[in-house]
């Protein structure tokens, strides 16, 4: 019985840890997708195109920092091991994501302009 007890209250301290480490997260906000036409249809609409995009990776770029900072904050590489996959995994699904939508925006509108875009830290 006494172990049951004991059991439930490391759980719920646990629980509280989670929760607030990942509450924290949640106030990384990830940026609203930039929209990519296909190549025939970005005829005329390549200033709104680049804007957009433009957007999207300064927002990314504030989202993977922040996601490093919240690491950071949860103590880095002594974090608890569950928090550190999960912040690692959303930072690298963020970096795989710009990845993708900077090849999607080569390849149909042209080149990105570097200025815009710094480089993605994994």
């Amino acid at each position: 019985m006494r172990g049951t007890y004991i059991m439930r209250i490391t759980t719920i301290i646990y629980s509280g840890i989670l929760t607030s480490i990942a509450g924290s997260a949640l106030a990384c906000e990830l940026p609203k997708l930039a929209v990519i036409p296909p190549k025939d249809q970005v005829a005329g609409k390549e200033t709104e195109i680049r804007a957009a995009s433009a957007a999207y990776f300064t927002g990314m770029q504030a989202y993977t920092a922040c996601l490093q900072a919240e690491l950071v904050g949860a103590g880095g590489d002594t974090a608890p091991p569950l928090v550190r996959r999960v912040l690692v995994a959303r930072n690298n699904a963020a970096v795989a994501e710009a990845e993708f939508v900077m090849k999607l925006f080569t390849d149909n509108v042209g080149a990105v302009d570097a200025a815009a875009v710094a480089p993605a830290v994994r």
